[in-house]
């Protein structure tokens, strides 16, 4: 486990080819370069999974918005695929010595898409409106008031320290809207129309969104950081990713977000047309539980399902390997914070059995004890993880019925209306250790569960308090503990991303030199080689 912990970034079958990648209407041809220079040119089409909820990037969360969103707006500071966090609107920022104060230092002569100057009232506006309105709310409790004392500084002064906010601020749900299009009587933010016409400060600009076919945007000439290389940016929509992996590899659609099957990774890495980028991340596949009723709403019964799970198995039959096997309640990434008495069980299906029989269930004559369903959406290996899943639950006595939807279907089922009995689901729990309260603090905003504990969420508030990394360890030891006693997440696998990229692009994100300075999906400095 501690070869899995370090950050790293590996690098695989780096061998250029000279295939042309360019796809799409309006196609530009890029012009030919002799050498390694960056060719200027081109339409570069990435796969969408589904249509956004709006282009608002702060108001909900929406996976199948966020490529747009990362391509359109900026952040104050955003997060690499290195796990760590760079500046993107502010170049610098500082903590005061007691904690209180977090001021950031903004680039200057940054132009809106429609030509207005960007300036710290739109950080004070965005943040004002996310921290009473927004899904990330609850992150920013201690974030008492914004202040602006010139155009390109923004102070954000808290209530008490937290430690752990530039990370959240680098997260989601942060991107930096246009108050003087927002800031009007005329709408709120969840009807305006810039909600489909958005307008930001990021490296393309909106052009145009088709339903269930695709969002176009262009290379914004203006962008503070250098227009990008490619003319076009296209997000494909694909909702299917078998259909999406055949487009990708017959040259329809250009990157795939790594959403390749877990069988076809080790051909890839084979084949000189790719480069397999793999990286440790924090991301972690987890179930969640109806707390309220049902078999779930008593503890042993999670327990029984801790036990009774053979993680190898799982990720040798549905991840194929890719990934590692889980061995404590918050990411292994943070080994400062790790407890050493908190650990995941051993499978122990006998044990398990026993653990349900105390909940007062009894075996029917097919040596079922109760019957149960399990929520999840069309994502990487989901389906094929849930299937696995269920094989193992019904060796302790636990059938279980897969629901398997597409992802609006599955957070207005589950999220919004909490209408389930297991929930699958994955997400990044970094790059600080105290993202963890998003999914289990009682107002997490991915607290699928509903799991509320007043001690963890004290005990989360102490986490960020001190910036001391030992200290910081001995609160998180503690969660950690109760996590093990209450189960409000049982943890599936850690995954190990490996992302396949076409050997014809250039300055991917995910890339081995660009994995440190942009953030996830960031497109900006991607070239095409002829």
């Amino acid at each position: 486990m501690k070869n899995w912990i370090k950050k790293m970034i590996i690098g695989v079958c780096a061998v250029m080819m000279t295939a042309c990648a360019v796809q799409g209407e309006n196609t530009a041809a890029p012009t030919a370069s002799a050498s390694n220079e960056p060719i200027q040119g081109g339409t570069y089409i990435v796969r969408g999974a589904g249509d956004p909820y709006s282009f608002n990037p702060d108001l909900k969360v929406d996976d199948w918005g966020v490529v747009a969103y990362q391509n359109i707006f900026n952040r104050l500071v955003k997060q690499t695929v290195s796990n760590e966090v760079v500046g993107d609107l502010a170049e610098s920022w500082e903590f005061s010595e007691d904690g209180l104060t977090l001021t950031f230092h903004l680039h200057e002569g940054v132009k809106w898409h429609d030509g207005e100057p960007f300036s710290s009232e739109d950080v004070k506006w965005t943040f004002d409106k996310i921290r009473t309105e927004g899904y990330q709310s609850n992150s920013f409790k201690q974030l008492s008031e914004i202040t602006c004392p010139d155009e390109n500084t923004a102070v954000f002064h808290l209530s008490e320290p937290n430690s752990g906010i530039v990370a959240t601020i680098g997260w989601l749900g942060t991107f930096i809207m246009p108050k003087h299009i927002y800031d009007t009587p005329d709408y709120d933010w969840s009807t305006n129309p810039a909600n489909f016409q958005p307008v930001g400060t990021g490296p393309f600009k909106f052009v145009s969104y088709e339903k269930s076919v695709a969002i176009r945007m262009e290379r914004n000439a203006d962008y503070f950081k250098g227009a990008p290389y490619i003319d076009e940016l296209i997000i494909s929509i694909i909702p299917d990713e078998s259909t999406a992996f055949q487009a990708w590899q017959n040259g329809e659609v250009d990157d795939i977000l790594g959403k390749a099957p877990s069988s076809e990774i080790a051909s890839l890495k084979q084949d000189p047309n790719y480069n397999v980028y793999q990286y440790v991340a924090t991301g972690r596949v987890y179930l969640s539980f109806n707390l309220k009723e049902g078999p779930f709403a008593d503890v042993r019964v999670r327990q029984a399902v801790d036990m009774a799970l053979n993680r190898q198995e799982i990720l040798d039959k549905a991840a194929k390997g890719i990934g590692s096997v889980p061995e404590t309640y918050m990411s292994p990434v943070f080994d400062w914070a790790m407890s050493e008495t908190a650990r995941i069980p051993e499978m122990d299906r006998e044990a398990a059995m026993k653990l349900i029989e105390e909940a007062g269930y009894t075996k029917d004559e097919n040596g079922i004890y109760f019957t149960c369903s399990l929520d999840t959406f069309e994502s990487g290996n989901f389906k094929d993880t849930a299937t696995v899943i269920q094989a193992q639950l019904k060796e302790i006595g636990i059938e279980v019925k897969l629901n398997i939807s597409e992802i609006a279907n599955f957070q207005t089922k589950v999220l919004d209306n909490y209408n389930f009995d297991m929930a699958m689901n994955s997400g990044a729990q970094g790059p600080d250790a105290n993202a963890i309260e998003n999914r289990i603090s009682s107002n997490g905003s991915l607290n699928i569960s509903k799991y509320a504990n007043p001690e963890v969420d004290e005990l989360l508030k102490q986490g960020i308090a001190v910036s001391d990394k030992a200290q910081r360890g001995e609160v998180y030891k503690q969660i950690q503990e109760i996590m093990k006693r209450d189960l409000p997440m049982v943890i599936v696998t850690d995954e190990i991303y490996s992302y396949p990229i076409k050997a014809t692009i250039h300055n991917h994100p995910l890339s081995e030199e660009k994995s440190t300075t942009l953030g996830t999906n960031e497109f900006s400095e991607v070239w095409i080689e002829q």
